[in-house]
């Protein structure tokens, strides 16, 4: 059976001061805050070599703000000393099957759209490289890849193409490189500054007109409306909806050409654009007294509920003796994981980048194991954190031989 934990607190508004943090995304003052989390590790994608340094991970406070003005969402906590960038952080989602297939159709979509074949292209934040090589092996494109947690730097050839990483954040100083088009995945949540850094951009791109541009964001306004309070986490730092988004492309100096949720259930949103002729300014900012909307001033609420509901969970699992594991050791499973006790319940999550596979999750402090760990193991209940790949998982219980039941957060 298949479970759904469902917020069970009243849906009563509540009244939240204004504060004086300026909008990162639009400059406005009077954001609201809505939503204090408490403290999360600072990183989901930094894993811990034993349980003694998972337990002593670096903390984050999050305190999530919204602006009345531009739509955005911003935690008002977050320090950029807390964070770091290295090789050896790892967040690769390619080794699913339902993702990877996923991102192909990007690939094949932006080479077909701005005509990528034998161009250059820059990834901001390429991690791994797999989309970049994706990008230059199906187009025969050059393409230079600039992150910091980039494993080995150099050249390579793939296909027709060749790629190149450069372990490094993305600065003015790489205004000279040639470029026919800019990526950016699932990189521009963890940028404290999106205006400002968007600017930059544009500014490097100067007077050409026809370099592509694509960002990819977590489409937090959707997980917002859909409660999946699980999905904050401290080094997310920026929670776009879709107006929030293209407005502030346009601000900047860009022309949308196309915007749009996509991936399971609109889990992400995208922006292909152009360099425009002059920045809008007052795109997509709200006139006079805009209003709260209530999915935001209820999701610390809502969260509430969600801890007292998995709370009762849990104490049912410890007097039933059941043998628990969590599966998905993302964002979601670390917030999970460390907002709820856990300890001594849940011994073992499951996550299929191997990548990931040995270590300890920050803070709570269990253990990362392969799928193949559980026919040794044996549970009988199965914690889905990330209800996109439920139907991938079960099938991989079902080919190990396990008979278990299933919850999703």
């Amino acid at each position: 059976m298949t479970t759904t934990g469902q917020q069970i607190a009243s849906q009563t508004d509540v009244v939240i001061p204004p504060s004086q943090v300026t909008c990162p995304a639009c400059g406005a003052h009077g954001a609201v805050d809505f939503y204090d989390c408490g403290r999360l590790p600072v990183h989901i994608g930094v894993l811990w070599d034993d349980v003694d340094q998972a337990r002593r991970a670096p903390m984050g406070e999050v305190l999530l703000s919204y602006c009345p003005r531009c739509d955005f969402v911003f935690n008002r906590s977050y320090d950029p000393d807390k964070i770091w960038f290295e090789p050896g952080f790892e967040v690769a989602l390619h080794h699913s099957p339902v993702f990877r297939e996923f991102m192909e159709g990007v690939a094949d979509r932006l080479i077909e759209n701005f005509d990528l074949h034998d161009k250059d292209i820059v990834e901001i934040g390429c991690g791994c490289g797999w989309f970049l090589r994706q990008m230059c092996r199906r187009g025969g494109n050059r393409g230079i890849g600039i992150d910091p947690t980039v494993a080995c730097e150099g050249s390579e050839i793939v296909g027709e193409g060749s790629v190149r990483f450069i372990r490094d954040y993305f600065t003015a100083k790489y205004a000279d490189l040639p470029f026919d088009f800019v990526g950016c995945l699932s990189v521009f949540e963890d940028i404290p500054h999106p205006q400002a850094f968007l600017q930059m951009v544009r500014r490097m791109i100067g007077d050409r007109r026809d370099v592509g541009i694509y960002f990819e964001v977590f489409n937090a306004y959707r997980a917002l409306q859909a409660r999946e309070t699980w999905s904050i986490n401290y080094e997310q730092c920026n929670y776009f909806g879709e107006r929030s988004f293209t407005s502030l492309f346009s601000r900047c100096g860009f022309e949308v050409l196309k915007a749009s949720p996509c991936y399971q259930g609109d889990q992400y949103l995208y922006v292909e654009a152009l360099p425009g002729a002059f920045p809008d300014t007052r795109a997509g900012l709200a006139e006079g007294e805009p209003a709260v909307p209530a999915v935001i001033s209820r999701f610390g609420e809502i969260h509430r509920g969600k801890i007292e509901f998995w709370n009762g969970q849990l104490a049912e699992f410890r007097r039933a003796g059941r043998r628990a594991v969590v599966w998905g050791s993302g964002g979601k499973g670390l917030n999970f994981l460390n907002a709820l006790p856990t300890a001594g319940l849940v011994e073992f999550v499951v996550d299929i980048n191997p990548d990931r596979q040995g270590k300890f999750v920050p803070g709570s402090a269990q253990q990362i194991v392969a799928p193949q760990f559980l026919t040794e193991y044996r549970p009988d209940t199965v914690v889905l954190t990330n209800p996109l790949y439920e139907a991938e998982i079960k099938q991989q219980v079902h080919e190990l031989g396990l008979n278990c039941n299933f919850y999703c957060i």
